[in-house]
């Protein structure tokens, strides 16, 4: 059963893995080759929102079957900065 989809914007995303490293499913991965996040056990995910909130630049989106955008995190970006890999 799909419950509804994670996108990640390949024009946003800068490969700073933060998405892969709060997802409590493990279900993003980055990809070695193209240094770019890749959704690959979709249905490992639970839809927590984790991935889109941290995400520095607003890359990843969650799409809910059932609406509930407005439940998922948000966090304020302003001023946010990157740890150092």
């Amino acid at each position: 059963m799909r419950y509804g989809s994670v996108e990640i914007d390949p024009d946003k995303c800068i490969g700073c893995a933060l998405c892969a490293g709060a997802c409590p499913a493990d279900a993003i991965f980055m990809e070695c080759e193209k240094a770019r996040p890749r959704l690959a056990k979709e249905n490992f995910c639970a839809f927590c929102g984790d991935c889109a909130a941290i995400c520095p630049k607003g890359a990843v989106t969650l799409i809910s079957p059932y609406g509930f955008s407005r439940f998922f995190k948000t966090l304020d970006r302003e001023g946010l900065s990157l740890p150092r890999l």
